[in-house]
């Protein structure tokens, strides 16, 4: 631990904290744009700057790694007079009409930041100058009229996504964020995950669906999970008149740690499917609308003449409430021989794995892909159908990991892969078991296995058509 003192109060903090995060440990607000808890620090918009003893100037205080001894002091007339210089020279580079705004009053951090600063208006006239509006993209408009250049999110698409399609281009008041080499966002490589659009400060970044339907602070806050996929990311539903009016990710979630993908954020709620209202019985190889009386009725006639005699099946999507409260009912109460779940067309776990799940085995997160340096994908389309877990590898490339993915079928996450393998379809765990026989052979098992007849490998390419 490091005892440093901020504002006369002694803290210690372990090795490797910024004054930043010191100064939120002991509930000190220290002023900040660029800065994002799910981000790298940055240091680009200097509102966060502080007083440090022994140094000439004041420094960015996102930055500055605590040392020993150190004592800072974070408001002070000279650090406020900074402040307010440097919300007016970002208020007049651009042309910030607040009240037109959806983030207006109270859901805009320049704003925010400014009244925090007791501003009431900027000496400094603006610029005038006219900034593109970009509305191509599916799903968001890109105002950068609005823009204050923090870069937010370009770390976002980059840091989060491992995408890479937001960058910057031009130097001083005409730098504008850019996708790919300029190209409109809605035709660009951008993967319509909306990270870059949480992330975003002020309102330069805004989403169709929600836009000007009121402040997000005013809006009803759910914790849930989304059911897009198995990954189980945690979201925040922002509510309005029992109507989800935004999903955004949930920074706190151990699973993605806020990140989202497309269908998780944004098709979820577009979707437009038709919902049951009554309850519907087949008669003369149809389906027809019925009261819920004569649909009770029927149902328990049905299963009051199957005695005990029942099996029932469940999604394994739906909640774990419900799961029990269908185990009750079928298993407990009705006392069905057979109660299952559909996991839509994959196997259950089988037992010898679930031994091995209770002794810890076989878990594993999304976090433990940043240590790793070598990935393989069996059967899952990381690009298509389980976007958030790609992110976590495509973060980590330019670390050197390598990804192999093994899929009989077309599988986009090959775009990412340095190996793919096409083995013939029903053929995977041969070609595991070649796979496994081959890292023992060379010695690279970490249990100490005794060589495996070369012959498995010959056979398990044979069965499997991947050459040995």
């Amino acid at each position: 631990m490091i005892s440093i003192t901020i504002d006369g109060k002694p803290i210690e903090v372990p090795a490797g904290t910024t004054v930043l995060k010191a100064a939120e440990m002991v509930g000190i607000t220290i002023p900040t744009l660029c800065d994002h808890p799910a981000l790298p620090p940055y240091g680009g918009c200097r509102l966060c700057v502080v007083e440090v003893q022994g140094f000439r100037t004041p420094i960015a205080s996102c930055t500055l790694p605590a040392s020993p001894g150190l004592v800072v002091s974070t408001d002070t007339e000279k650090l406020r007079s900074i402040r307010k210089f440097v919300l007016t020279m970002l208020f007049s580079e651009r042309n910030h009409f607040c009240p037109f705004c959806q983030k207006t009053g109270g859901d805009c951090e320049l704003q925010n930041a400014a009244y925090d600063e007791d501003m009431t208006h900027w000496p400094i006239s603006p610029n005038w100058s006219t900034f593109p509006v970009d509305a191509s993209h599916q799903y968001f408009v890109f105002d950068h009229n609005r823009c204050i250049l923090c870069r937010r999110c370009v770390r976002a698409c980059a840091n989060l996504t491992g995408n890479f399609t937001l960058g910057m281009e031009n130097r001083g008041a005409r730098t504008l964020v850019i996708a790919d080499y300029g190209l409109p966002m809605g035709e660009s490589s951008c993967i319509r995950c909306g990270s870059c659009v949480q992330v975003c400060p002020t309102g330069a970044l805004i989403e169709r669906n929600s836009a000007y339907q009121g402040l997000e602070k005013d809006a009803v806050e759910v914790k849930s999970v989304c059911t897009g996929c198995s990954v189980g990311c945690g979201i925040r539903l922002l509510v309005r008149d029992n109507r989800i009016i935004r999903v955004l990710g949930d920074w706190d979630s151990p699973v993605n740690g806020g990140v989202l993908c497309s269908l998780g954020r944004y098709e979820t709620i577009e979707e437009k499917r038709p919902r049951l209202t009554v309850p519907l019985i087949r008669k003369d190889g149809g389906l027809a609308p019925v009261s819920w009386q004569e649909a009770l009725t029927t149902v328990s006639q049905k299963l009051s003449a199957a005695g005990d005699d029942i099996a029932a099946l469940v999604s394994s999507r739906l909640p774990a409430e419900d799961l029990y409260a269908f185990k009750q009912l079928f298993g407990t109460a009705l006392n069905g021989k057979t109660i299952s779940s559909i996991e839509e067309n994959m196997t259950s776990v089988s037992k010898s794995d679930d031994e091995r799940l209770q002794a810890g085995g076989l878990y594993g997160n999304l976090e433990n892909i940043k240590e790793s340096d070598c990935v393989l994908v069996i059967g899952a389309d990381l690009v298509k159908s389980h976007q958030v877990a790609g992110f976590f590898i495509k973060r980590n490339r330019p670390n050197g990991v390598t990804i192999i993915v093994v899929d009989p079928f077309e599988n986009e996450t090959d775009s990412i892969a340095q190996f793919a393998l096409h083995p013939k379809p029903g053929s995977d765990s041969a070609l595991v078991r070649g796979i496994l026989a081959g890292v023992v052979n060379l010695g690279f098992n970490k249990n100490g296995a005794d060589p495996v007849d070369p012959e498995a490998i010959n056979e398990a390419a044979a069965a499997s058509g991947i050459p040995a």
